[in-house]
């Protein structure tokens, strides 16, 4: 299970909480989190991996703060397109080209 780039956190985590319900035996906290964790793609998988959190209630707070975070622009979600363009040396910037060149 991923979540979708037009997900929120709070949906993303309700439906994974849903699928994790129907888990025999039932999942430890500590598991929760380390399989939520691992559902995630950069960036909410760097941040949320360093974060030592005791409870998943935790972990999604968290998360949440990194999607505020995004919305803002400060942090990038290396998914979104950034305007730039690179065709072999070439490189397109807002309609405008430019080359440059290797001296290696």
């Amino acid at each position: 299970m991923k979540k979708d780039n037009k997900e929120s956190i709070r949906e993303y985590t309700q439906r994974w909480r849903e699928a994790a319900a129907h888990v025999n035996p039932s999942l430890l906290e500590k598991e929760m989190i380390n399989l939520f964790v691992n559902t995630f793609k950069a960036p909410y998988f760097e941040y949320l991996v360093r974060s030592s959190v005791q409870h998943f209630i935790d972990l999604v707070v968290i998360a949440e703060r990194i999607e505020q975070a995004i919305g803002l622009g400060k942090i990038i979600d290396p998914t979104e397109k950034n305007g730039f363009t690179e065709k072999g040396n070439d490189i397109e910037e807002g309609g405008f080209q430019s080359t440059y060149h290797s001296y290696s």
